[in-house]
């Protein structure tokens, strides 16, 4: 959960002064405009500013879940370094806090959530960690699939051992899958296609910097940014789509070659957080002083923050992933309780361009 600038204290009125600037220890700065709230007061601002629901089930709330003691959810993220994936294992460890708040579970009794993730998006290791979390038995199973062709047998093994599997973020086509979270990668993909095309004057040559053509995140915002470009803005040229998982070039060695090859491009666009990071630092060192380039991303990361306030970074299409977190574990206790689950739960997204980027809103996407 993020915090806000102080000088947003007339934003914050609309939830009551909840939100809060970035705490002392993490900026290095201190001072009399500098407030940290508690982490209740944080997450009171978060259920203010946000709402997800579906099939009019609030996935930001535990109320009415009945559960016996030592219930176990797994999780299984995507990448083990990443600070977003640190972001949604928070938002469900919040929501197994709560659950145990609500019912006085403490001690043994406690509901409790194990999770555990691959490095930098190992297919394979991904499959050996689902395979150790079913071989403990849990009473759910929620995944983050780094492949879209993955898990079949996994999935197979969960069911016939009546452990109810959802996706969060990424998830794949298959019918054992009891509810999906995460944004509509699309529908994100297509947004961010409409703000860069307002960037550049609906003009131009343009290029993409995708993360993978092997996860569902990576498929469905390309599919959405090219469709709506194509639909839409018949005089912008998608001259360039590399794919970071396919290509044995370096993020430095692609961006080299897309500008000598295309000095006329107008704009960029990376579809992650990694494309987003790895690909500004690679216009820092390639492209020349005197060509103007817009660059737009996705995520919210601190670093995506700053270089936006900077204007490195026009904008990007921040996902929620505390609130997908929150709501994969909502939506895993719901199942282990016999509760009705909506098949797909949209958890959002958000345009933040620096005009957009001291909102409360926006503050509290920021991991």
């Amino acid at each position: 959960m993020k915090k806000i600038i102080a000088s947003l204290c007339a934003a914050c009125l609309l939830v009551g002064c909840a939100v809060a600037a970035k705490s002392s220890e993490e900026s290095g700065e201190q001072g009399d405009s500098v407030q940290t709230l508690s982490e209740d007061t944080e997450e009171e601002a978060f259920q203010e500013l946000f709402d997800i629901r579906a099939e009019g089930i609030d996935y930001l709330s535990v109320e009415g879940i009945e559960l016996p003691p030592g219930v176990n959810v797994a999780m299984v993220g995507k990448d083990s370094g990443s600070d977003y994936w640190k972001e949604v294992k928070k938002g469900a460890e919040q929501a197994v806090q709560d659950i145990n708040k609500a019912l006085g579970y403490t001690g043994e009794e406690e509901i409790e959530l194990t999770y555990d993730a691959p490095s930098d998006e190992d297919i394979a290791e991904q499959i050996d960690i689902i395979d150790q979390m079913l071989d403990k038995s849990p009473d759910a199973l929620i995944i983050s699939f780094v492949d879209v062709n993955s898990g079949s047998t996994q999935l197979e093994l969960a069911e016939s051992n009546g452990v109810p599997v959802l996706s969060v973020d990424s998830s794949v086509e298959n019918s054992l899958i009891v509810s999906e979270i995460k944004t509509d990668n699309y529908q994100a993909g297509a947004e961010t296609a409409r703000q860069l095309a307002a960037l550049i004057g609906d003009s131009g040559q343009i290029a993409l910097l995708i993360h993978s053509s092997e996860t569902e995140t990576g498929i469905e915002r390309e599919r959405g940014f090219t469709e709506e470009i194509r639909q839409n803005h018949p005089d912008i040229e998608i001259v360039n789509v590399a794919y970071q998982d396919q290509d044995e070039r370096s993020t430095d060695d692609i961006v080299a070659s897309v500008l000598s090859e295309y000095p006329a491009l107008k704009a960029y666009q990376a579809m992650n957080e990694d494309t987003t990071q790895a690909l500004l630092s690679a216009l820092s060192m390639y492209a020349p002083e005197d060509r103007e380039l817009i660059v737009t991303g996705f995520d919210a990361s601190q670093k995506e923050a700053e270089a936006i306030e900077e204007g490195s970074l026009a904008g990007t299409v921040a996902q929620n992933p505390y609130g997908m977190g929150y709501a994969a574990a909502v939506a895993a206790l719901r199942s282990v309780a016999g509760m009705e689950n909506a098949p797909v739960i949209d958890t959002g997204y958000t345009w933040i361009s620096a005009d957009e980027l001291s909102k409360p809103s926006a503050q509290l996407l920021i991991y």
